[in-house]
């Protein structure tokens, strides 16, 4: 998970900058495990800013409603697991655990399965909680904007190896030219509309290749 701790440090120091931007930073600093993902947390506190607090919470909701596939994907997996390990497990599922856990071998017994997937998660989430507070405390001193385009090219460095096949270079294109059209909607929505989009495409390719 190293890689992923590394490459997310700068998108996590923006989110703490924004926390620090806020009256209380201890509370802001919570969103990090409350509202686990970077853009959910932004979309939050920003909306929060603007809108208040009831489109604050529909703002995070929609833009993390992704980890809704993520985790219904992973069921199948994790069937013959324990129900502690799927409640536990279920919080920490986010872009880098579950492309970690999806590509992943057969690690033998349930067992394994488990304790590696604790250990990635538990890791990216440490790693990420602290950076955000250490964002928090150097504050204005941070430049958001641009340190937040580390995310984009972390989650990029994800996709980069599967773009091998045509299925997902079709997904990946209808997803950002609707996260392109989109840019402008409010909450996150653009962002929502681009991942049922390529749910779709990815869905219909599915569909022609059986």
């Amino acid at each position: 998970m190293a890689p992923f701790v590394v490459g997310y440090a700068p998108f996590a120091l923006a989110v703490g900058a924004v926390v620090a931007g806020h009256g209380d930073r201890i509370a802001g600093w919570t969103g990090s495990w409350l509202i686990y993902g970077g853009s959910a947390h932004l979309s939050t506190l920003r909306t929060l800013d603007r809108s208040g607090l009831l489109l604050a919470i529909l703002a995070g909701t929609l833009v993390n409603a992704r980890l809704i596939i993520y985790s219904t994907s992973l069921a199948t997996r994790w069937s013959n697991q324990p129900t502690w390990f799927r409640l536990v497990a279920a919080p920490l599922i986010i872009d880098p655990t579950w492309a970690l856990t999806d590509t992943q071998g057969d690690l033998g017994t349930p067992a394994a399965e488990r304790h590696f997937f604790l250990a990635a998660g538990l890791t990216l989430g440490i790693g990420w909680s602290t950076m955000i507070a250490l964002g928090a405390v150097v504050g204005s001193r941070i430049d958001a904007a641009h340190l937040a385009v580390a995310a984009p090219l972390c989650l990029a460095a994800l996709v980069a190896p599967h773009l091998r096949l045509t299925g997902t270079r079709l997904v990946c294109a209808v997803a950002a030219v609707i996260a392109v059209a989109g840019r402008e909607l409010p909450g996150g929505a653009g962002l929502l509309a681009a991942i049922a989009a390529g749910c779709a495409a990815g869905a219909l390719v599915d569909r022609r290749t059986r």
